[in-house]
């Protein structure tokens, strides 16, 4: 019988020896990491594309995900696929190479070119094992920012990724405020619920009970804890898809067969799709690298980091710093925070909605939408990118100039209502407002315009929601009667409810709250 567990040819290659570009680090420039190991010999593999501009304004840097790798937009090595979001990066895409220069790392304690647990300890010359230092989220971001350094890049024009990859956005923001001029987190939350830890848990008790893990030194005795390692991949698997969605894509449709076996084989397609995701992971993941880095989210915990319980916003991404050049003036102006923005997909159990709507209410500059499956259009800042970047309108163009082909485009010069003008003639320049019942976002971006502000919406409708993203605006798509308890306590210099207070269920509770969140004069 053909063993299902084919092994590599050489397991520790790409681990040591990558295929990609690699930078290595000695003890002038050790890593210290959260745990008090400081490595002084180590290296980072990572991957580029497009070119760097002149005056280095022009790099973005993506974070992977969970089981992601350095090869974003290219051939990986070991799978002979392709990159793993090729759909948002390329010439003419989202992310564009022509104009954008891109770096996509590996992260410490994963196992395709970075330091971690499948590398050779320098000391022993053998494979670290589990001796290797616990990794945590901001040891991440430290290694990626040593590479930026190694690059002679001062500024990074955006950090984006996706659920671990949005983790690191926002730990950039927080560690390195001054060195992120736009920041988008997708898919993810300042801290992982107890469920997400429970099924953490359950893959590393899967890959610890394989008997090839040999205590994690199964690289050393020639083995391979591949049974355990595909079983974590099945049940992480399932946490990335919604039950809908789940039974949309398979229902209790049989594979390849007409009737029920009356065995323990994959009858059912979801079954088959499953054992599918398994036996491919392990061709390319190591397993106590799967180990590290779901440890290294379990431990991730933005707030608490900075003494800030959750929903309060902590100080860290209020202190991210950029500049933007006054849309009528053109001469720039200092902000708080850089733009940012938080789209959420479909909520799936990995990161519901529910999760990322009180991060996006209390990052600064922040776009999103419950429902968003574009999040690129979500990213769009209104205003211009620093002088000398030349991206005026960065990484959404193509999908506002495509919404004008299809006449959906919204009217921006037509002449502001009678009653937003004298709201507007009410609000202190530079002010942080907050917009109840945002519309279609008319009044904050005659505010942004006009009165400088930070402005923020919550927005029941969907399509409002979709039309404030258009334009660049900070609206969440939320429930005043409910979603206004998201919003920290004295949070804003002004909060605006004109229209929506006719259409609330309890009138006093919102009043209350507006209250509540609102400093007082």
């Amino acid at each position: 019988m053909r063993d299902p567990f084919p092994s590599l040819a050489d397991p520790l290659k790409e681990a040591n020896e990558p295929s990609s570009l690699v930078a290595r680090f000695g003890p002038e420039a050790p890593l210290l990491m959260d745990c008090g190991v400081v490595l002084d010999h180590w290296q980072i593999a990572y991957q580029t594309y497009g070119e760097l501009n002149a005056s280095r304004s022009n790099a973005i840097l993506v974070c992977h995900a969970l089981t992601g790798d350095q090869y974003v937009a290219s051939r990986n090595p070991v799978t002979g696929k392709g990159g793993w979001w090729t759909a948002m990066i390329g010439p003419g895409k989202p992310i564009d190479t022509e104009r954008f220069f891109i770096i996509c790392a590996n992260v410490i304690g994963g196992c395709t070119g970075t330091t971690g647990p499948a590398s050779t300890n320098p000391e022993t010359r053998k494979p670290w094992g589990l001796s290797f230092p616990v990794v945590t989220i901001r040891d991440m971001v430290r290694a990626q920012a040593a590479l930026i350094d190694s690059l002679g890049i001062e500024t990074l024009f955006c950090v984006a990724g996706g659920s671990m990859g949005g983790m690191q956005v926002l730990q950039w923001a927080a560690s390195y405020p001054n060195r992120v001029f736009s920041a988008l987190p997708l898919a993810t939350g300042a801290k992982h619920s107890a469920q997400n830890i429970a099924f953490h848990e359950v893959g590393r008790q899967a890959v610890m009970a394989d008997p090839e893990w040999r205590q994690g030194r199964y690289l050393e005795e020639g083995t391979r804890p591949s049974k355990g390692l595909s079983v974590a991949r099945m049940g992480a698997h399932i946490t990335y898809l919604s039950e809908q969605a789940l039974h949309r894509k398979f229902g209790r449709k049989l594979q390849d067969r007409e009737a029920p076996t009356f065995s323990f084989d994959a009858d059912f397609q979801v079954e088959s799709y499953l054992r599918h995701q398994g036996l491919s992971f392990v061709e390319r993941f190591d397993a106590n690298s799967y180990l590290y880095v779901t440890r290294a989210m379990d431990y991730f915990d933005l707030a608490a980091d900075h003494d800030g319980g959750w929903p309060t916003p902590s100080p860290a991404p209020r202190r991210v710093s950029a500049w933007f050049p006054s849309p009528r003036t053109g001469c720039s102006r200092p902000r708080k925070a850089a733009r940012s923005c938080m789209p959420s997909t479909r909520p799936v159990p990995r990161c519901p909605s529910s999760k990322s709507r009180p991060t996006a209410a209390t990052t600064p500059s922040c776009s999103t939408s419950r429902k968003c499956s574009r999040p690129s259009a979500a990213s769009s800042p209104r205003r211009r990118a620093p002088e000398g970047s030349a991206h005026e309108r960065p990484l959404s163009r193509k999908i506002r100039t495509r919404r004008r082909q299809e006449g959906q485009a919204m009217s921006v010069n037509r002449a502001p209502r009678v009653d937003l003008e004298v709201v507007a003639g009410l609000i202190v320049p530079g002010s942080r407002v907050l917009d109840v019942g945002s519309g279609d976002g008319e009044l904050l971006e005659l505010l942004q315009d006009t009165k400088q502000v930070d402005g923020r919406g919550l927005e029941l409708s969907q399509r409002g929601v979709n039309e404030c993203v258009a334009r660049g605006l900070s609206v969440i798509q939320g429930d005043a009667d409910k979603d206004l308890a998201f919003y920290p306590d004295k949070g804003f210099d002004f909060v605006v409810l004109s229209q929506t207070l006719q259409a609330t269920r309890n009138p006093k509770l919102v009043l209350d709250e507006l209250l509540r969140v609102r400093r007082a004069r």
